[in-house]
Formats: C-alpha cells, sequence, structure tokens
C-alpha cells in the first residue's frame, strides 16, 4: 500500500481511505470488524467516519458507526488516522447542527466519546461558547 502526506497536517496516511457509513445498520459490527481487519491487513490506515453514520439511519442510529470503529481500534488506536464530518443533523436541537467552531469542537469531543478515543480538548475549554 503507498502512503501519502495529508495536506500540510504531516500525517502520512494510506493513498486508500476506507469508509464507513455504512457500519451499524447495512453492515453489523461482526461485518464491520471483518472489512476492517480484511483493510489492515492490505495496508489501510486512513479510516472516515460521520458523526451522522451509519447513512440511511436515524437520530437514534446516528454515532453507531463511530462506536464500532472505537471498539475495533481498541489496542492499534496510534496505526490509523481517523478522518471524520461534523455538519450533519445529530438532534431535534437547533444548535446541534452545522459547523460553527464551537459546534466543531463539541461534535469532535462526542465522536472521540463514542469511539472511546479520549478528548481533542479540555472538557472545561469554553472559550467558544
Amino acid at each position: 500500500m503507498q502512503h501519502t502526506r495529508l495536506g500540510r497536517t504531516g500525517l502520512k496516511v494510506s493513498r486508500l481511505c476506507l469508509g464507513t457509513m455504512t457500519f451499524g445498520l447495512q453492515c453489523d459490527e461482526a461485518t464491520s470488524s471483518a472489512i476492517l481487519d480484511t483493510a489492515a491487513e492490505a495496508g489501510i490506515t486512513f479510516l472516515d467516519t460521520a458523526d451522522v453514520y451509519p447513512l440511511g439511519g436515524t437520530l437514534e442510529t446516528n454515532g453507531r458507526t463511530e462506536e464500532i470503529l472505537g471498539k475495533w481500534l481498541t489496542g492499534r488506536r496510534h496505526d490509523f488516522v481517523l478522518a471524520t464530518k461534523c455538519f450533519g443533523t445529530m438532534s431535534a436541537r437547533p444548535w446541534d447542527r452545522g459547523s460553527s467552531r464551537s459546534g466543531s469542537k463539541r461534535w469532535a469531543y462526542r465522536t472521540l466519546s463514542r469511539a472511546n478515543l479520549g478528548r481533542p480538548f479540555r472538557e472545561d475549554d469554553r472559550n467558544d461558547r
């Protein structure tokens, strides 16, 4: 597998990125894990998710993909780069959508929490409220 720099981040990722939008609805956890295992064996180190995955789900299923990824990444987190998106509607509340700076930080925290991967910033960082 070839690897390349991801923009100006300095991170090196596989040239192929595995999208996970079906994990948790169209693909159950066992199938999702098998797909991830096969991708890892092929050298893929770049995974893509979103706060609103699995695609085609409801507000109740949003985030399920991140939970599956978090379980699978346990013990190998530092071997992969996880990309996410944070724009979709996460609840009926009007502030639970969009891409403001404070919203993006809140969604990043939620993504990492659902995936059990840590925190991107201090929980008490309230400068953007």
